[in-house]
């Protein structure tokens, strides 16, 4: 693998994590305002 391919190879791998991380963090928060919303309702 070139230099060249190998830094291309990372920056794609760095953006899938960012959005795996940035959509993990979007379900946890919907997770947290369904439970508050639950707990305003009982």
């Amino acid at each position: 693998m070139s230099d060249a391919e190998k830094q291309a190879f990372l920056r794609r791998r760095r953006g899938r994590n960012w959005a795996v991380f940035l959509t993990l963090l979007a379900l946890v928060a919907l997770f947290y305002f369904i439970a508050i919303a639950r707990m305003q309702i009982t």
